[in-house]
């Protein structure tokens, strides 16, 4: 499909959502998509969601395909590492970036950027296999993309509440949260199967032309940032100054600080684990073959696609720190669930609960902490909270050669009660996260 016949098919998509002058009339969990600007963001964002687990995925197929099994763990592993380098190297910089450019602008230039890189990364994964300089070669587009995807994330959920304002941000997150997850479902069903039949390389190509569709959209966006800083030489003097505000800010703002420090245990612990090791564990501990894997998978998603529509529907709800610090607890338990057996119910009844707390804890912590910081500093702020992704992924390395070691299934549950025991620990000593209020 050509660029203008793609533009068209977004615009057709559009048209089909409801009228600015109808639906500005609502104030429901939909009210967002009144905004024309959001209604874009949003359908591009739900095209690439849809798409990302062919990506995912086929990363770690291509790797494991290839790997000795000694080695299997650690390589894959070593994925997540790698992308978690590019997005605590440059995730704090992407904050400031967002902060002092204009907005729409940013995501574009990211958006093209990873198009080309991500493509670059299918075609080396259909020519060649996991050895030697490919490998080489592979990790290092990944920690290119990963970079840009750092840049892009603050950036994205600084724009939402400039597009909304207050009233509509909680539903506006909650709302790319769900519109994201819907089609997850779908998407990892047919990963496995697209994997299965015409390989790892094919399958990311897939997973790589979301991109396209977010540039499309944002395309055809009219918003304008209004809150850019003074335009003032870009140096590396002023990045550092940029950077060191917003840590500052969050520093001396608890609600913020707590919460991110909640998340950044929640995700350093358990993600590696359920996610970047997940398909691993699923495959050969668990014994689910590839091409059903996506049918395991899938409960994540829809446990996401629940949590964010009761996210949206109940965006009004002022304790967003209760709902952060439950679902904190609610991950743990459902990571225990996860790895604590060996068999695909608990696969499944864990991957849903675990869909489920990470979406609302990721939604809840998002709108508290876009709703308290001031819209001048909300990229740096936001960058901040991202690095519990970079960090998740860093710390999936060491981890991952634990496993090796001591094995995946004695790994996972003691990994679990950790998590529980420091989640609980910080709960009981810091209750100004599960005290938090905020109002739009």
């Amino acid at each position: 499909m050509s660029f203008a016949a793609t533009g068209r098919r977004l615009a057709d998509l559009i048209r089909l959502l409801p009228s600015d002058a109808s639906a500005a009339r609502s104030h429901g969990m939909f009210a967002p998509l009144a905004v024309r600007d959001f209604r874009l963001l949003f359908l591009g964002l739900l095209i690439a969601h849809a798409l990302s687990p062919f990506q995912f995925v086929a990363q770690i197929i291509w790797v494991q395909a290839s790997a000795e099994e000694d080695l299997r763990i650690v390589l894959v592993g070593l994925i997540a590492a790698v992308r978690g380098g590019g997005m605590l190297l440059f995730g704090l910089y992407g904050g400031a970036l967002a902060d002092r450019f204009d907005r729409r602008i940013l995501l574009i230039v990211t958006q093209l950027a990873a198009l080309g890189f991500n493509i670059a990364i299918g075609v080396l994964m259909i020519v060649g296999d996991a050895q030697g300089s490919n490998l080489v070669l592979f990790y290092a587009l990944v920690f290119v993309s990963s970079a840009l995807a750092s840049i892009d994330a603050p950036t994205r959920q600084a724009i939402v509440p400039d597009i909304l304002g207050r009233e509509r941000t909680t539903s506006g997150i909650a709302l790319n949260a769900a519109g994201g997850q819907v089609a997850l479902p779908v998407a990892l069903v047919g990963t496995g199967f697209v994997i299965a039949t015409f390989g790892p390389g094919v399958g990311y190509l897939v997973g790589a032309f979301g991109h396209l569709a977010e540039v499309v959209a944002l395309l055809l966006m009219r918003h304008r940032t209004q809150h850019r800083r003074p335009a003032t030489r870009f140096s590396l003097g002023n990045v550092l100054r940029d950077i060191g505000e917003g840590l500052a800010y969050t520093r001396r703002e608890p609600r913020i600080l707590w919460v991110v420090v909640l998340l950044v245990t929640m995700m350093g612990l358990g993600f590696p684990a359920v996610a970047n090791l997940g398909p691993t564990w699923i495959t050969t501990v668990v014994g689910v073959p590839v091409r059903d894997f996506g049918l395991v998978a899938a409960t994540w998603g829809i446990g996401a696609v629940l949590a964010s529509g009761m996210m949206a529907r109940f965006s009004g709800y002022e304790r967003k720190g209760r709902i952060v610090a439950l679902s904190a607890v609610g991950f743990g338990l459902s990571f225990l669930v996860f790895g604590g057996g060996h068999t695909p119910a608990n696969a499944v009844i864990g991957n849903f609960g675990l869909g489920i707390a990470m979406a609302t804890s990721q939604i809840a912590g998002t709108a508290l902490i876009q709703l308290v910081a001031p819209a001048g500093l909300r990229g740096r702020v936001m960058s901040v909270l991202n690095l519990n992704m970079g960090i998740a992924q860093i710390v999936t390395l060491p981890l991952a050669a634990l496993g090796q070691w001591v094995t995946l299934q004695v790994l996972f549950p003691a990994l679990a009660i950790l998590l529980l025991l420091v989640t609980v620990a910080i709960l009981l000593l810091r209750p100004v996260v599960w005290r938090s209020e905020v109002s739009a």
